[in-house]
């Protein structure tokens, strides 16, 4: 603090460089990418579908309802979070159109949650880093269908051919019967 004829005067410290820095995301924004390939498998009624999709300038993977009908070319408006899971700053993407209704799930009161434990090989891998945040996951075959399985904490990024450990998740409400795939 300075004081000039009689006025005091506030000097900052900021330097060119720090006027320069981009601004950080917010950690919830709406987002869109456009749709690269869509993946379907299903396992005893119970069905899964996910999109490939490039979001800034990378891609990442997007676990969808399995009734939707978005198609491969067609934009997908997603909520990008970004939070901190066991000290990971991790992105997570979800279709903005897959919210639930808040009403809707207060009144069903008929779901069912099942995991299953599988193993499989990585195919290929998938990640994307923004800001500090990461999303890590994996392709791999299961059931003779191809999978995506993400790791929730964005841990250390695996390579192709090694083996992972994954949870098969059957989760249901009244006739919407899902797969998830995840670390």
């Amino acid at each position: 603090m300075l004081t000039v004829g009689g006025a005091i005067c506030v000097l900052s410290t900021l330097t060119r460089a720090d006027a320069q820095e981009p601004a950080l995301s917010p950690p919830v924004n709406h987002e869109v990418g456009r749709i690269e390939a869509v993946l379907a498998a299903s396992d005893e009624g119970y069905r899964y579908r996910g999109y490939v999709m490039a979001w800034r300038s990378m891609r990442v993977v997007v676990a969808g309802s399995p009734d939707d009908s978005h198609a491969k070319g067609s934009n997908l408006d997603v909520v990008v979070y970004r939070s901190d899971v066991d000290g990971h700053k991790v992105l997570r993407f979800v279709p903005n159109s897959s919210l639930p209704d808040e009403e809707e799930v207060e009144r069903d009161s008929g779901s069912s949650a099942e995991i299953i434990q599988a193993t499989a090989p990585i195919e290929e891998t998938v990640f994307a880093e923004s800001d500090g945040y990461r999303f890590v996951g994996y392709f791999v075959t299961w059931h003779h269908q191809r999978v995506f399985v993400v790791d929730p904490r964005s841990a250390v990024q695996r390579g192709i051919g090694e083996t992972i450990n994954f949870r098969v998740l059957r989760t249901g409400r009244g006739t919407d019967q899902r797969l998830s795939f995840s670390m």
